[in-house]
């Protein structure tokens, strides 16, 4: 222990302020800090219309579809960021979301159409499919349906009319190699997924086709006798 004289009196009453002082300081600023972050965070939390926009989009799988919802929603969760509402995280966190739910939709839509149980026209579909593209990037399963779309088309109107082309100018017109192209294009339908060419629609279609191009054929053979 330090022995107070009068030789070092003040210098232990300049040391014994200091301590005090630091120890102030610290007890003040600990209290600030504490106070700090609970207002910021009650405020933000208070504010926030995340689960509502999450909300809109989850109804859209339970409501008819709307091809103008997507733009509908995307500008909404937009405004809100805007209006400082949510987050750029929370933003981009809705609008993946809003890209799955509304990629799942069209993709549906094309399952329907390749089904043959909806009356939308191939043309619509695509579009749907074309909007997907340019909202999210092309990829596997927007190139796999725009694919299968166009041999759904291809199959159903294109052949038939290859078909009507090459036997109705009778028998003059008949050409081997024709023949056997466009029969195995019938019989395999090579660019169409089983999934969809062992429908009705192209069962019949295959059916039909194949007995005229036969006979056809053998129309030939005997010299149209």
């Amino acid at each position: 222990m330090i022995k107070v004289t009068e030789k070092n009196r003040g210098l232990v009453f300049l040391a014994a302020t200091m301590i005090i002082g630091v120890l102030a300081i610290g007890v003040l600023l600990l209290a600030e800090i504490s106070e700090v972050p609970t207002t910021g965070m009650a405020n933000e939390s208070a504010g926030t219309n995340f689960k509502a926009l999450e909300g809109k989009i989850e109804s859209l799988k339970r409501q008819k579809f709307n091809p103008s919802s997507y733009n509908t929603l995307a500008t909404e969760i937009d405004a809100s960021y805007q209006q400082e509402l949510i987050t750029m995280a929370a933003k981009n966190n809705l609008m993946l979301n809003l890209d799955a739910v509304y990629s799942n939709l069209v993709y549906g839509k094309c399952e329907m159409y390749l089904s043959g149980s909806t009356v939308n026209t191939s043309a619509t579909v695509l579009s749907w499919l074309q909007q997907v593209e340019n909202n999210t990037a092309r990829n596997r399963k927007i190139d796999y349906y725009r694919g299968q779309i166009n041999a759904y088309n291809y199959y159903s109107e294109i052949v038939p009319r290859k078909v009507s082309n090459f036997i109705s100018p009778g028998i003059t017109n008949y050409d081997d190699a024709t023949y056997a192209t466009l029969k195995s294009e019938l019989i395999n339908m090579p660019k169409l997924n089983a999934l969809y060419k062992n429908k009705p629609k192209f069962k019949a279609i295959r059916a039909s086709l194949t007995r005229k191009l036969e006979q056809f054929n053998a129309d030939w053979a005997t010299g149209g006798l």
